[in-house]
This record gives structure tokens, sequence and C-alpha cells, in this order.
């Protein structure tokens, strides 16, 4: 983005700013945890150095009468040590005007972001830019012309303005039909953490088995892995009166040519309905690639698009004064968009980094922004040969995280546990932050 200039809100970005709370933060972490202690200073060096090169993360968030907004602040944020629990919602007294705050706990990287200001792909793009940037300030050697294809950023090169911009207004197509509107789905209940708490249940899998589960089933490892959340929550809640609702959200630079870092992703929607009798892992694994793979599709996504884009064209919509509009938002948020999910599954696939960083790394994993709405949410990463599925919510009950881990070991596939909690779904908590082993 120019100095100087300012930009409107993408259209995910829109929503997001409005529920943003102590519950619904907004805020996601991905990470990345290296096989040495990380050094803060370096780090703070190697941000100082890569800030240039990200003029769209160097914003602050402004309200203004209709509409927020994001305008240019100069400087650097902090590197911060890790002292409480992930995701929280930013803070100006702690975190600056910045959209976004880097942490280092031991041998973890992290960077936590609000999806005011990007999705998993555009943080993941930062994470990765800032590891190559620490570990070349550690003396490591890594040839410039290796960065690209691992989706690192040069900070040498100039930003492009494609990076800053919105693409669901690029790809907007008017007068398409809008998609069907989808039911209420079942709710996972328990005792609410405390705000700004969040209990995380981390699980290493071999990815092999996965694969080989995937290619035995003719199914992609998203919709695998989806269909296994689908069927843990039927193990809870089997005589459900609504239809169970993985909400999965879908990079769509992967069917749009787009380098935004800022958001462009839209969620399917993968169900079942324990109405219709019972399902077999089976029955589910086919309903859901047959489902899924109708939704992500361009001339699915491309109506979502027009009729989300459509919608904050409205003149009704775009009249109404900010304080009226968040409200309203929130409202809508809870009686439609949140009740139609039961959980979420992001799936940022496996980041390939350059052999000279690739070999101080021992792995990658994000963690799914907390929501009121469907309460626990599960983010996939996928590096080297491990696979990190983290299960995180606002609840305290770890029964879906018993249920899907257990679902796996039933395949045959081993898990190994971790969390923040000195037991999962106790009240204990070693140091802020940092996964201990752990049982579910």
């Amino acid at each position: 983005m120019p100095s100087g200039s300012w930009h409107r809100l993408d259209n995910a970005a829109r929503v997001f700013a409005a529920l943003a709370s102590r519950r619904t933060t907004t805020v996601f972490r991905v990470a990345v945890t290296l096989r040495e202690p990380v050094d803060p200073a370096v780090v703070q060096e190697a941000l100082a150095v890569l800030m240039p090169r990200l003029p769209v993360f160097a914003v602050r968030l402004r309200a203004g009468l209709f509409w927020h907004s994001l305008v240019p602040v100069d400087g650097v944020p902090t590197v911060q040590r890790e002292h409480a629990a992930p995701c929280r919602r930013l803070s100006r007294r702690e975190d600056g005007p910045w959209q976004f705050r880097v942490l280092v706990f031991g041998r973890r990287l992290a960077v936590e972001c609000s999806h005011v200001l990007t999705d998993g792909a555009g943080a993941m793009t930062l994470l990765r830019s800032l590891l190559a940037a620490y570990l070349q300030r550690r003396g490591v050697s890594v040839d410039a012309a290796e960065f690209e294809p691992a989706g690192i950023l040069d900070p040498a090169a100039p930003p492009p303005p494609e990076e800053a911009e919105d693409a669901y207004r690029r790809f907007h197509e008017p007068r398409l039909p809008p998609p069907s509107t989808d039911p209420r789905a079942l709710r996972l209940l328990g005792e609410p953490l405390e705000p700004e708490d969040l209990q995380v249940v981390l699980g290493v899998v071999p990815v092999a088995p996965l694969r080989a589960l995937s290619r035995d089933h003719d199914v992609s490892l998203t919709e695998l892995l989806a269909s296994l959340m689908l069927a843990a929550v039927l193990d809870l809640a089997p005589d459900g009166r609504r239809p169970i609702a993985v909400m999965t959200p879908v990079d769509l630079r992967r069917l749009f040519p787009s380098r935004t870092l800022r958001n462009f992703f839209l969620s399917v929607r993968a169900e079942i309905d324990p109405r219709l009798g019972p399902y077999s892992l089976e029955d589910i694994l086919h309903d859901v690639h047959h489902s899924m793979r109708q939704q992500v599709s361009v001339r699915s996504i491309r109506r979502q698009i027009g009729r989300n884009v459509g919608a904050e064209r409205n003149p009704l919509i775009r009249h109404v004064p900010l304080p009226i509009k968040i409200p309203m938002k929130r409202w809508l948020y809870r009686r439609r968009w949140g009740a139609r999910y039961t959980t979420a599954l992001s799936n940022l696939g496996r980041v390939v980094l350059p052999p000279a960083l690739d070999e101080h790394v021992e792995r990658f994993e994000l963690i799914p922004n907390p929501s009121a709405a469907h309460g626990i949410g599960c983010g996939v990463v996928g590096h080297g040969e491990d696979l990190v599925i983290v299960i995180s919510g606002i609840i305290g009950d770890t029964g879906l995280e018993r249920a899907f881990f257990t679902r796996l070991r039933r395949l045959g596939v081993p898990v190994r546990i971790e969390t923040n909690r000195a037991e999962a779904g106790g009240r204990d908590e070693p140091p802020p932050g940092e996964p201990t082993k752990g049982r579910i």
C-alpha cells in the first residue's frame, strides 16, 4: 500500500471488525517451532528489515462514520515474549496500533493476526518470510532464488500493488443468483472459560497413513479430516435434532489468479443430519466428498462472492452509521451465519521450505480464532512427514477432542498429544502459552 494512502476493508474484514470482542477475538495464530531457542532481539532485527516489504501489514484500524478503514502507520511492532493464552484480542496498550503481534516463547516463533488484516495464507506468508529473515541473521545461508517457490518474500524486492488488492471486489460478478441459505446446525455446549482464555489440544500425527486412507476412500485430506470431525460430533450427540455442520475455509487464490495478502477465502459446509438415521464413516465420507466438490467450484464460489459483496454495496447498508451497523452485524452473525456451523476446520496445507531453512524447523501449527458462535475450532498444518492438528476452544469440556483423536487411533493413525493445560480439561496451567505433554 503506497505511503500515506488508506483502503477500505475487504468483505471478510468488514464482518470481523464488527464481531471483535473478548470471546470472539478475531485473532488467529500461525507458529513455527525451531530446533533451537529463538532470540527475540534477532527476531526484532528481522522484523525491522521485513516491514518495508509488507506495507499491507503496516496499518491500523480506523472507525469512520459509516465504515472502518485501514490507515498506514509508521514504525515496527515490538516483538513480545509470550505471557498469556493464545489468540487474545489485540490491545493498543500492549500491541500498539498494529493488527498483528509477534511472540516468542522458548523455541517457538508465533505470529497472531486479526482477521481484519489477513487470512491464514497471508499470515503464513508473513511467518515464513520472518523466519527466513531471522535465520539469515543467525548465519544460515540461503539463495534468494529459492524464496518465491516457498512463498517467502524477499525484503530487497519492491512490494507489488497486487498484494494489497481487494480480490473479492475484483472477482465480484453482479446479478448472479445467490446460494441457498443453510439451516441452523447443532451447537456444542459446555462450561465457558474465562474471557480471553483458550484451551488448546494439539495432536502430532504422521501424514503417510492419512494419505493412504484418503487414497483408499478417493477423498482429499481435508475431506477426510472434516468427515472425522463430523463423526466425532456424532459420537457425542447421536440423537441430535439439528444437522451437524463443519465450516471449512477455502483459499480462493487456488481458484482465482490473485496475489493478495489480504483476506481472500470463503467457507463451504460439510454436514450430516442425524435425524435421517445412522451413519457409518463411509457414509459420511461419501456425502462430504460430493458435497464439498460441488461447493468448491468457481461457479459456486462466484455466487457466494456475489451475495457477500452485493450486500456491502446495498445503499441501505452503506449509509447506516457504524454505531448502529456493528450491533446489527453481531446480531445477524449470531442468528444466521454463525448458527449454521457446529465447528470449523481450517487446513493450511503443507509448508515446504528451502532445505537450508527447513533443517532448523521442527513443525508449524495453526490455532484458529476463538468464536463465541461455535466455541471450538480446528487448525491443520503439514510439514515434513507430520501433520499438526490443533483443536482449540473457549469451553472447558474436551469431549470433541477425545472423540476426534480416538477415531484417528482406531484407524491405525498414531497420535502424540500436547496441551496448554496440565491435564486436558483441567484448570491448572503450565507456564502461559507453552504446550506441555498431557493426555486427553
